[in-house]
Parts: C-alpha cells; structure tokens; sequence
C-alpha cells in the first residue's frame, strides 16, 4: 500500500497553483516519477492545502476515485500545454479545448464573484477552477517566464532578478545539482 502524500510548503514552489497542480509527481525528468496523488486523501488534502476546498474533517471524504481519475487526467493537459508554452511552441489546440472544456462542465460546481474571484463547492469545481487559471496563464502569460526545472521537471514561473532560476528550489534540485558538480569536481582532481 502507497502511503498517502503529506503535503508540505517544498510542495508548492511554482508561484502559481496550477503550476502547483501540474508538479503532483515526485519528479517528471527524466522520467515520471512517483505521484504524489496518491489516493483520494491526498488529493482531498492538496485542495484543502491550496484552499480550493475547506479541509475535510473525515479523511478522503471530499474527493471520489473518479475524480483522481479526472485530476490526472488534467494535470496530464497542464503538463502538455505548459510544456509548449515554456518552449515557445504553439499551444496544441488538442490539449487547449480539453482545458476550455474541463472548465466549462464544471461551471456549475462553482462560484464566480463580480471580483472574478472563484469558490469551487466540489473537487470538480476545484478542476474547473485550475484549468481557468491554466487558461489564463496561456492567455496572459506572466511577465516572468515560465519555466522547468533541470533536475525534476516541475514548473515554476521565474521571478528570479536574472530570470535564469534552473531549480524548481534551492533546497532540492539546486543542493542536488551542485553536490554533484562539486563531486564531479572533486573526483576528476582526485
């Protein structure tokens, strides 16, 4: 049995919760790794942790196995348009209709306020409120750029003075990378 992931801040490092949503796999490079979707509960407790949903007092009781299914079944799309846009290719029209699409049939499981500010009452409209975010960032793309980490694949939007952050954080990837320069370094002088 997997145990179920506990999420932690290291967890959300992107800048931007769907980009959060997208990075719930231990790792994507070089290849997938580990998802941290783990189980109902886990997802249930990634949408009370961004505050999509309101924590749930039993747990896993606010998500369903069907709406695991449809959770990676987004962030599979997130990962497909993000990709493109982070390599300035065109945005696959494919994977943007799915988006609209993913929001649309959701609508009704959420609140849309004069502010433009969401409410999701359900799992699916916490979705539908993650793929009108992802919309928008396609849309209107931050001025920092989006980009991926080297080590882990994960997303994040570079707000770095320089804009040339390679880590998705300094405290994994970052560390990582550089013990292992620093041992390669080490090892050819050796």
């Amino acid at each position: 049995m997997t145990a179920t992931t506990e999420w932690v801040e290291d967890h959300f490092i992107a800048g931007d919760f769907a980009l959060d949503f997208a990075n719930t796999v231990f790792r994507r490079l070089p290849e997938s790794g580990a998802d941290l979707f783990t189980d109902t509960t886990a997802l249930n407790a990634w949408l009370a942790h961004t505050g999509l949903l309101p924590a749930s007092d039993d747990s896993g009781s606010g998500t369903t196995e069907a709406d695991l299914a449809d959770a990676r079944a987004l962030r599979a799309l997130l990962w497909t348009v993000f990709d493109a846009q982070k390599e300035h290719r065109t945005i696959p029209s494919g994977a943007f209709t799915e988006l609209l699409e993913t929001a649309r049939h959701r609508l009704e499981d959420l609140s849309i306020h004069p502010d433009g500010s969401t409410t999701p009452r359900t799992a699916q409209g916490a979705f539908a409120t993650v793929a009108l975010r992802a919309i928008t960032l396609i849309l209107n793309p931050p001025a920092q750029t989006i980009r991926a980490c080297d080590r882990c694949g994960w997303f994040f939007i570079d707000s770095s003075r320089g804009r040339r952050r390679r880590w998705c954080s300094m405290k994994t990837c970052g560390n990582q990378a550089k013990a292992a320069r620093y041992r390669s370094a080490n090892t050819q002088d050796g």
